[in-house]
């Protein structure tokens, strides 16, 4: 069922045996999938099913470093959304930031799970197979196409071995018709469920633990219209975001002087993005005259493909991974006259004669202690303290994007792609653009003090509290991460599934509401 805080009366406490904050990606799948195998889920939500500005301020942050992009209505990037949510990165309505998705599916590739010795702090404590069957079952069930079989496509493979001879890779997304919205994809089975409750227009502010300072027994919630609520569960989990988990688990101090999962000064530390450029231009080569239709980006869905420098190039020369788009421009009539005078061949797709493609050029960052988001000295509209962002970088992180920029444009150029043009603004981290791909503020790790969370996603010195949201990426190399979220997220529901157990038969068939004065269980 869903219901709206301001329809539960005062003061009152909801239990449950799992909690979920946050109904985006990870939120929506780790609800559903318990609430389907008959736990009793409570699922809290800050913004609600219209999207309401005022809720929406909640995410304001304070920049101390590299700002992040904003709300922009004439955004041209954006044209697919409604104005109030082009250039929004982070969204607080029923659904999360899966209302501003593209749908765009990747998964992360075996090397990217490895240590690389020249990126300090590089490196997951699981490998991919540990996500491969996770990935797998996710494509089917939500509809994806087949990247596995996608990989090994005679076509591909061709394309694949003339760049590798030029010391260039390639790797395959998938691009959905109509982007994955959880609201729409899984709202008429919440309403329906009889497991399940949805809170909508509750902020989740405090996290409560009992007298171990080890289990967290309840999350306190409040509303823009002062309404307050208070959920009590066995399990927590945190879908909440890399900003706003950190920000919950920071805020939660009033047990724990600097927050819970914090004991070696980590909670929001080590904070990422992928830096991105978007108005190169790439006069097409013959190898890309030979493949156009493996680059169109329409109609979808359909596979598309992104290149980078090698694996032996990045360690031979201690670069990050930067990854390029190619997005095809088509003729004018004008172009297509200038084309006749000089002579030059045609490049053509199935939708037409090809005069550029646009360039996307994507950053890996170097994760360090010093990008950070911690809580400033400023409120919201609930009194909670505001983030303080600072997004910052290396010098690793300057040098490696130079470098692999010189050697994309003539290893490109070598191998036919063709030839790059960047105009008065070549990319540098300074005019580059955040791709909203918040990671790394509850890293994981197989140690405390070297990261928040563990390889199950809950957090260190913890029994019973988790994350599931791209805050756990200890480095994020692939661009798009929201495959790996949701692949986290299906394996966190399994795990959480092994932990816990149904209802006795005499447990209420939904979540219960109670007086706030009743004792509890």
């Amino acid at each position: 069922m869903i219901t709206d805080i301001l329809e539960i009366d005062e003061q009152t406490v909801l239990r449950g045996q799992v909690i979920v904050l946050g109904s985006g990606i990870a939120g929506a799948e780790v609800a559903t999938h318990l609430a389907r195998h008959g736990r009793q889920v409570i699922l809290v939500e800050s913004g609600r099913e219209r999207f309401d500005p005022a809720i929406q301020a909640l995410n304001d942050v304070v920049f101390l470093g590299k700002r992040h992009r904003e709300l922009k209505p004439d955004a041209y990037y954006h044209r697919y959304l409604p104005p109030e949510l082009r250039g929004v990165s982070r969204v607080r309505q029923f659904g999360g930031t899966s209302n501003v998705w593209t749908g765009k599916w990747k998964y992360l590739q075996p090397s990217d799970f490895e240590g690389r010795s020249w990126v300090a702090n590089s490196g997951w404590p699981i490998d991919f197979g540990d996500l491969l069957p996770h990935y797998r079952s996710a494509a089917k069930d939500y509809g994806f196409g087949d990247l596995e079989a996608e990989a090994v496509r005679p076509e591909i493979m061709a394309m694949r071995a003339r760049i590798a001879a030029g010391g260039l890779k390639m790797s395959s997304f998938y691009w959905e018709d109509t982007p994955t919205r959880t609201a729409k994809r899984f709202g008429e089975e919440m309403r329906r469920s009889q497991n399940l409750r949805v809170v909508l227009g509750a902020t989740a502010t405090e996290l409560r633990l009992d007298e171990s300072g080890q289990r967290v027994t309840a999350v306190r919630c409040r509303s823009l219209e002062g309404r307050e609520l208070t959920v009590e569960g066995d399990t927590v989990v945190l879908a909440t975001g890399a900003f706003e988990a950190a920000r919950l688990l920071l805020a939660s101090d009033r047990q724990i002087p600097g927050g819970i999962g914090n004991e070696y000064d980590l909670v929001g530390r080590f904070y990422s993005d992928h830096p991105k450029h978007h108005t190169g231009t790439l006069r097409p080569g013959p190898l890309v005259r030979d493949y156009a239709r493996e680059l169109q980006y329409g109609p979808k869905p359909r596979f598309c493909i992104c290149f980078a420098l090698d694996d032996e190039t990045q360690q031979a020369h201690q670069l990050l991974e930067h990854v390029l788009y190619l997005k095809p421009l088509y003729e004018t009539r004008t172009d297509w006259l200038k084309r006749l005078l000089t002579g030059r061949p045609a490049c053509r797709d199935n939708n037409g004669a090809v005069e550029t493609y646009r360039v996307k050029f994507v950053v890996e960052q170097v994760p360090h202690k010093g990008s950070r988001v911690k809580l400033g000295t400023e409120r919201d509209a609930l009194g909670q303290r505001q983030l303080e962002v600072n997004w910052c970088f290396t010098d690793h992180d300057r040098r490696s994007m130079q470098k692999t920029l010189q050697l994309l444009t003539e290893r490109s150029k070598a191998v036919g792609l063709g030839s790059f043009e960047f105009g008065d603004e070549p990319p540098s981290l300074e005019n580059m653009t955040d791709a909203a791909h918040q990671m790394g503020t509850t890293r994981m790790a197989d140690r405390p003090g070297a990261g928040v969370v563990d390889t199950d996603c809950r957090v260190f010195g913890t029994d019973n509290l988790y994350v599931a949201s791209s805050a756990v990426f200890p480095t994020g190399p692939s661009y798009s991460p929201t495959f790996t979220i949701l692949a986290l997220a299906r394996r966190l529901g399994q795990h959480l599934l092994q932990t816990t157990s149904k209802p006795a038969a005499d447990y209420s068939p939904a979540p219960t509401e109670v007086p706030a004065n009743a004792p509890s269980r």
